[in-house]
């Protein structure tokens, strides 16, 4: 006699057989899945860190993502992957791309050596025909620009390769810096210069080393200079507001019909 259906009524439902003591459990297949990918991502740090340098703060994430899979927690442990498997395209990127960090770091000490080779000869020959009349106040804050904008190039090169996350995109913003930095250096001088805006009370703008330290600011900070933009434009869009304000003030007219 065959046994009974169990989708047939009235068969009793069957209980699954409890595994023999001292067999493993195994994992859940999602467990396994992360730990193979665990697996795999401490490799690449292996291969990583042969090429030079030190992970151990990635290294030390693997395992915590172990520790938290292991203790039950595989959402801790997928969050904790997801954030270490970030860190670790950043730094193979940042790897494959040393050698464009080191092309970059001597185009910005050429930079450096034409800028400050650039002032000598200026300091030193003020009368020569090319730039006789020109090398006043205004010059020599977009040159102070221009040296603060090679100075944020060489650390932002230096700290990201130290970091590990040196982003080859941002290859263009190297390479305008210094005259981006120069650009700025002269503007933003120049909108303290004509008193629009104030440094400080009762310092002269026009003093050499006050006017010198803020073209190095604005040409070292672009924060700096797009504070000091929305400082002038709020300064010159002062009027209008005020005209408005003083148009809700002023009364409506009349209507016609309750004229006498």
């Amino acid at each position: 006699m065959s046994d009974a259906n169990p989708l047939l009524p009235g068969t009793p439902p069957q209980t699954p057989t409890p595994p023999a003591p001292g067999t493993p459990v195994q994992p859940a297949a999602g467990a396994r899945d992360l730990g193979n990918q665990l697996d795999g991502l401490e490799a690449r740090v292996e291969r990583l860190a042969q090429s030079g340098g030190c992970y151990a703060d990635l290294e030390a994430q693997i395992a915590m993502s172990r520790s938290q899979l292991g203790n039950g927690k595989p959402v801790d442990a997928q969050a904790t992957y997801d954030k270490v498997a970030a860190s670790v395209c950043r730094a193979e990127a940042s790897a494959h791309a040393e050698p464009m960090a080191w092309k970059l770091l001597w185009l910005e000490v050429g930079y450096l050596v034409v800028i400050l080779g650039l002032g000598y000869v200026v300091k030193r020959y003020p009368d020569y025909s090319l730039w006789a009349g020109m090398a006043g106040l205004k010059a020599w804050a977009a040159w102070f620009g221009a040296l603060g904008g090679v100075t944020i190039g060489i650390y932002g090169i230096y700290t990201h390769i130290s970091a590990k996350d040196f982003d080859p995109s941002f290859r263009l913003w190297y390479i305008c810096k210094p005259m981006m930095g120069a650009i700025f250096g002269w503007f933003v001088f120049l909108v303290y210069y004509v008193g629009v805006l104030s440094a400080t009370e009762n310092v002269d703008i026009k003093k050499p080393e006050l006017a010198y330290l803020i073209a190095f600011l604005a040409g070292f900070s672009e924060r700096f200079t797009i504070k000091t933009i929305d400082r002038f434009m709020t300064v010159l869009t002062a009027g209008d507001d005020k005209n408005k304000d003083k148009g809700k003030d002023k009364p409506a007219a009349a209507p016609s019909s309750l004229l006498p």
